[in-house]
Order: structure tokens, then sequence, then C-alpha cells
């Protein structure tokens, strides 16, 4: 009988205890206002931020932690300077799709891709450096992040939210499944015939 009672109790309290969330779009004023620091989606114009709870700070209009950054508009940019060789992590050379088509060396660092034409005339080495004209874009190779962001450049919140509506029919049932046992324990033969309370009696033993 105790066997049966814990087997239909402890998937009721393990779904009371743990509660129901779920990522909901928020407004600043409504950020401002929670009571602590939930898993936190975080939208600019360039870029999408994810920081776990806990694991971020919020202090005059600055969001302060570590979490993850990823690019969402990354187009290259016209590049003229140097890299250092020790910064390389790979150099390759992109395909030729005509015969005529010159092909592009391309130079990937730890966060950075620099594309040059494949021409002594747009790129030159020297003393562990390379000298390049060409462009470059941002690579999201490693997208851990720490540092801070502006909230203000925010054109999307979502904040990891107690949803209230599934955790009051979770408790509804736990407490109507706690009354029935309660019935079954103090008065079994009121709630089935004799031929059901033997059935009972049998399970009870």
């Amino acid at each position: 009988m105790k066997k049966y009672i814990t087997s239909v109790l402890i998937p009721f309290l393990l779904l009371y205890f743990s509660g129901c969330y779920s990522m909901q779009k928020v407004t600043k004023e409504e950020f401002l206002q929670a009571s602590d620091y939930p898993d936190l989606y975080f939208k600019t114009n360039e870029k999408e931020f994810t920081f776990e709870e806990d694991n971020y700070s919020f202090q005059n209009d600055t969001i302060y932690g570590t979490g993850k950054c990823l690019l969402l508009k990354n187009d290259y940019l016209p590049f003229e300077g140097k890299i250092s060789v020790n910064d390389v992590e790979k150099i390759e050379t992109d395909k030729m799709n005509n015969a005529s088509d010159t092909s592009n060396l391309i130079v990937k660092t730890k966060e950075k891709e620099f594309v040059f034409k494949f021409e002594e005339s747009f790129y030159s080495v020297k003393d562990d450096t390379i000298y390049g004209k060409g462009k470059y874009r941002f690579r999201n190779v490693d997208n851990q992040f720490e540092g801070a962001v502006n909230i203000n450049d925010a054109e999307e919140i979502q904040i990891d939210k107690f949803n209230i509506a599934p955790t009051i029919v979770l408790v509804s049932v736990l407490v109507l499944s706690i009354a029935l046992i309660v019935a079954m324990i103090i008065n079994p033969a009121g709630l089935w015939g004799n031929n059901d309370l033997k059935w009972w009696e049998g399970i009870s033993k």
C-alpha cells in the first residue's frame, strides 16, 4: 500500500516543486522589475546575447556578465593594415570559379577572417607580419562573451518567467489525488461496490 501511494505522489510532487518556466518577451520596464536574475536573451541590431541564471548583473542600464554572443550581421569591411603571424590560426585559398578569376588568400585569426587577392600587390609577409589590403569580417567560432552591454541597445528582451497557470493545474491535480487516496484508505466501500472492494483489499495487502 505504501509503495502504491508513493508511486502516485512522487510524479506530482516533482512537477509541483519544479514549477513551470518559459522564455517570454518582456519590455525594458518589466525586466527592471525582475526580483532576481533569470535566464536572459538579449538582442541588439547586430548581436544576440544569452546569459544563464545568476551569470550576470545589472546596474545603471548596463548588463555585466558571462554568456554567449552571436553576430547577426557580419558583412565584410575594408581592411588595410597588418596581422601578426602568431595570431593566425589558418591560411587557405578559395577555389576559382573560372580560369580567368583571381584566387583569394584567406587568413583566419581567432576573431577575424581576412581576405586578400592572391597577388603580390595586395599582400606581403615580412618579419612574422602579414601586410595587406583587402577586407575582413568577424568569425563566430568562439561565441563566448564576457563583458558589458547597454540595455538601451536592446531590440528584444526575453527572460525565463514563472508560468503560474500550469502550476495551478498541477497543484489542483495533486490535491485531488491526495484526497482520493485518503478516501480510499478511510472508506474504500464508499467508493466501490462489494466486488470492487475485494479488488481493493487485494491491492492494499
